[in-house]
């Protein structure tokens, strides 16, 4: 435990002070807004710490700026805390000039000692006479009538908040009025984690903010980088899925030149829009389902998406290239050319330091399926159908085909799937609670599942669609109004020309891109990324995330020069939604998967109904909708989160944050929730998981 320093004299200055006060200012705090991320920290400190004080302070050249303080006092004094979003006070009198001098932390267990004969003597005299007036080092304290006394602080415990770069340009703080001896080394380890997480967050901010970035962006202007001179782009992104335009985006909002290559005049929004208007529409009027409802809202959706988009990019500065991009090659500093065909015959040519190809995927056709005649689809074509068929015919048992089959079914439309395997073999990525609720449902809607069943032939006459089936019973064939083949997705990588960047061995690899880590195409030549279906990824919110990823890995080459990438962060629980009716949503492990990685005896599992919450029962939501948690019985952690029923999309990003913090039940049961909302659920959940790990679930039962 770091003790104070004995007379190390007034105003400490670190070896690096110019250019630490650079790094203080890069990140702009000073008048800077609320900021709830840092209050949630501040708060977590002192609550856990039991600290009736505590800060994020930065020191400045000549004062120390405390950010989100807060002094509330705590046993027989408790009153209403005072919160402060800003305080400035002299750097000569602050105690976190020493701390920054330390590598890690700083601890002072008697304050009047270290005022008296430690390096807080050396403050200047009119501070040490008002410190002898108040019995101790003076801290704001409220006088339980709604005004501010001061009152001598006992107790300080600081951690130095550390940029990535080593500069120590603050303090994570808890002080208290009292001697804490019990504050030990799992207590300082706890500080210096807040501290760390704070730092994170404050340089993740100042990448976010141009402000904050002033400086690196007048080094990019000011810069001799001979590939910045070359290159007519710092960035180019093909393809303006959610992914492309997430990427473009958050690039260009740096400063840094971006351009967007995109066919389309609607764009935006992921693939699989086209089911979701769907969904809406068949929620809304089920079997009374106007087929001319579901045209003008997919117009209207398509209008609106197109100016919303045209609006963003004007508003972070992104250049449209209306037109398809192909990579051409790379010179020897690094730049890659892309080539932009709009139709015509013109082309451009694009000089980039860095290409994202965010190109997505498009729908896996089986050979002999005739989808050039009338009434066969895929899960791309199916948006053209000019009206509601009055029975549908789905091949294949994936996310996509069972979405279109529970939306269709809720339309009135009658459905048959084809199911190869058994049951117990559909959706296998789903926890099998989830997977035997959405078959229930699916059968309950009069949706016929032929398990154990396999396509012969397909044909068409005037009268629509026939279908060859081979059922465990014999051949039949079928008659449908429509056929869907939703047999999964291919990523759309013809014609991009990434093989010109690939080793001529390499180029049957272009079925599965050969990837290095933040999604970088493994080659010598250019920096090549690919993110979203392009690069196997699935589902839109996850091909976002990649985005958000490969920002933060490839800003410290665009923006601060540096040659090296930045740290790759540990990986955040991504959620999958499936849009079912109801909807589906899970994260992390399910409990087969668990059980997989650790043990039978070390997994346990908990299902709370929707119908037990105020929200649930005032709605009469249906018994089957509900919440599950994957736990680890050794700790009560929460490994996985599956949720089933309307509103599970909503609700499964606090799942999310629980998996990716490593929560527990324990932690989940002191979590507030807004009233009378279905993340009441969440407690239930885990109070039935407490139950189970205290043996009064098998007690009641």
């Amino acid at each position: 435990m770091n003790r104070p320093h004995q007379q190390r004299g007034a105003n400490p200055k670190p070896a690096n002070e110019p250019q630490r006060l650079d790094a203080v200012t890069g990140l702009n705090q000073a008048n800077s807004e609320h900021q709830p991320e840092l209050v949630a920290l501040r708060n977590a400190a002192r609550s856990l710490l039991k600290m009736p004080v505590a800060f994020i302070g930065f020191i400045e050249d000549n004062t120390q700026r405390l950010l989100t303080v807060t002094v509330a006092p705590q046993g027989e004094q408790a009153c209403d805390p005072l919160d402060f979003k800003e305080m400035l006070t002299p750097r000569e009198c602050s105690i976190c000039q020493y701390t920054i001098m330390e590598s890690d932390h700083l601890v002072i267990p008697d304050l009047k000692e270290f005022l008296e004969h430690g390096d807080g003597a050396s403050y200047p005299a009119e501070f040490l006479e008002q410190a002898k007036q108040v019995g101790g080092y003076p801290i704001p304290w409220p006088d339980g009538a709604g005004g501010i006394t001061l009152k001598p602080a006992h107790f300080y415990a600081g951690a130095t908040i550390r940029t990535s770069k080593g500069m120590h340009v603050g303090t994570f703080c808890v002080v208290d009025v009292v001697p804490r001896p019990d504050f030990g080394v799992r207590e300082i380890d706890f500080l210096e984690n807040l501290a760390a997480q704070a730092a994170d967050y404050l340089e993740e901010r100042a990448l976010l903010r141009r402000p904050a970035n002033f400086q690196l962006l007048q080094q990019l202007s000011s810069g001799d980088d001979a590939a910045s001179e070359t290159a007519s782009w710092d960035a180019v992104v093909i393809g303006g899925g959610p992914a492309g335009l997430t990427a473009a985006c958050r690039l260009s909002f740096q400063g840094l030149k971006v351009a967007l290559v995109e066919p389309k005049e609607s764009f935006g929004s992921p693939t699989g829009v086209s089911s979701k208007v769907l969904r809406e529409v068949a929620m809304d009027h089920g079997a009374g389902t106007s087929w001319d409802d579901v045209v003008s809202i997919r117009q209207l959706i398509a209008q609106n998406d197109a100016k919303r988009v045209a609006l963003q990019l004007q508003r972070y500065g992104v250049t449209h290239f209306k037109g398809t991009g192909e990579i051409s090659g790379c010179n020897g500093d690094g730049i890659t050319t892309v080539v932009v065909r709009d139709g015509t015959t013109g082309a451009s040519e694009l000089l980039a330091r860095k290409v994202v190809v965010s190109t997505g995927s498009k729908a896996r056709r089986l050979g002999g399926i005739p989808f050039e005649q009338p009434g066969f689809y895929d899960s791309d074509s199916i948006g053209s159908l000019r009206s509601k068929p009055s029975s549908l015919f789905v091949q294949g048992t994936g996310i996509i085909a069972l979405e279109y089959a529970t939306i269709f079914a809720e339309m009135g439309v009658q459905v048959s799937v084809a199911a190869r395997g058994k049951r117990d073999d559909l959706l296998p990525m789903l926890d099998g609670s989830m997977r035997d609720a959405l078959l229930s449902d699916l059968e309950a809607k009069g949706v016929e599942i032929l398990y154990q069943a396999s396509v012969k032939g397909w044909r068409a006459d005037e009268a629509g669609p026939l279908v060859e089936l081979e059922l465990p019973s014999g051949i039949s064939e079928r008659r449908f109004s429509a056929v869907l083949s939703a047999v999964g997705r291919v990523p759309t990588t013809q014609d991009l020309g990434m093989e010109a960047l690939l080793e001529a061995d390499d180029v049957s690899k272009l079925k599965k891109l050969p990837l290095l880590e933040n999604q970088q195409l493994e080659t010598n030549a250019g920096s090549v990324y690919v993110i979203g279906d392009v690069s196997g990824s699935g589902l839109a919110c996850k091909a976002v995330m990649q985005a958000q990823g490969l920002v933060d890995h490839v800003l410290p080459s665009l923006v601060l020069k540096s040659k090296q990438p930045a740290q790759s962060n540990p990986s955040h629980a991504s959620p999958s939604i499936i849009w079912a009716i109801p909807e589906l949503a899970f994260v992390g492990s399910s409990q087969s998967e668990a059980i997989n990685t650790y043990s039978e005896a070390e997994v346990f599992s908990v299902l709370a109904p929707f119908a037990d919450t105020i929200r649930g029962r005032l709605k009469a939501l249906p018994a089957s909708y509900f919440l599950k948690l994957v736990c680890l019985r050794q700790d009560g952690r929460i490994l996985g989160v599956h949720v089933y029923g309307e509103g599970a999309s909503e609700l499964i990003h606090l799942g999310a944050s629980l998996v990716a913090d490593g929560n527990t039940v324990f932690d989940l049961q002191y979590k507030s929730f807004p009233a009378v909302t279905l993340h009441e659920v969440y407690r239930n959940a885990a109070m039935l998981a407490i139950d189970t790990l205290s043996g009064l679930a098998q007690k009641s039962g």
